[in-house]
């Protein structure tokens, strides 16, 4: 029994990746929110329970593509795409554009499967990683006033934030990853925890969707800076 319990952890990031679909099409955005992070807390479980009861399978690395797509590449399409609607009713077309990470997403976790290059650090950046920055930045810019959600409002900001981060999903880019402890997952680490920090006097007041998807959004953007302006040494 116990070598089906990582794929049942994983079968329910699928499932709250559906959950995160349905309430990104009713415009319930801190659910969409809450959604994203329960499948990320499958999607850390599931390795950790395959690793610990050494249960390793074929259908569980793809299992685990596919709850990927629809957790972290398909709801937060959706999710880009109801903020497009709502803000820019007059251009139905571009609202669908944001379905173009579902494609780049999938040929990413495509890809993924079979380079064994990728072991300690990824090619491009990670599918979770893109729906973890993504969803929080449309959940935190629709719900506030300010900057963001000016920004967030304009015409082309959401198509041309689609096509970078589709980019960025399919590139060759090297990434550290968080699963080999070095000098940049160090200095990531301290980095987040201030920016955690920051986030929360912040947002002393606010509800707890705005409180998580600020932090996300910011801990998100230092890993790309990271990444991308600091040379790897």
């Amino acid at each position: 029994m116990k070598r089906h319990i990582p794929n049942l952890l994983t079968l329910c990031n699928l499932l709250s990746g559906c959950a995160g679909v349905v309430f990104a099409v009713r415009g319930n955005f801190p659910a969409v929110l809450l959604c994203l992070m329960v499948s990320e807390v499958f999607d850390f479980s599931d390795g950790f329970a395959a690793r610990k009861l050494k249960a390793y399978s074929d259908i569980g690395k793809e299992l685990d593509s596919l709850a990927d797509l629809i957790s972290f590449g398909l709801a937060p399409a959706c999710c880009l795409s109801s903020v497009y609607a709502i803000s820019h009713p007059e251009i139905p077309l571009l609202r669908w554009l944001p379905f173009l990470l579902v494609a780049a997403s999938a040929l990413r976790l495509a890809k993924f499967n079979m380079d064994t290059r990728q072991g300690t650090e990824f090619l491009g950046l990670a599918t979770s990683g893109c729906g973890l920055l993504l969803t929080p930045l449309a959940v935190y810019s629709y719900c506030t006033e300010g900057f963001l959600h000016t920004l967030m409002g304009s015409v082309w900001f959401i198509p041309v934030l689609t096509l970078l981060f589709s980019f960025l999903l399919v590139s060759e880019i090297p990434m550290f990853s968080l699963k080999k402890m070095n000098a940049r997952l160090k200095a990531f680490i301290v980095g987040s925890v201030v920016l955690v920090a920051a986030s929360l006097i912040r947002e002393a007041g606010s509800p707890w969707y705005l409180k998580i998807s600020l932090c996300l959004v910011l801990v998100m953007t230092f890993y790309l800076v990271m990444n991308l302006v600091i040379p790897k040494k």
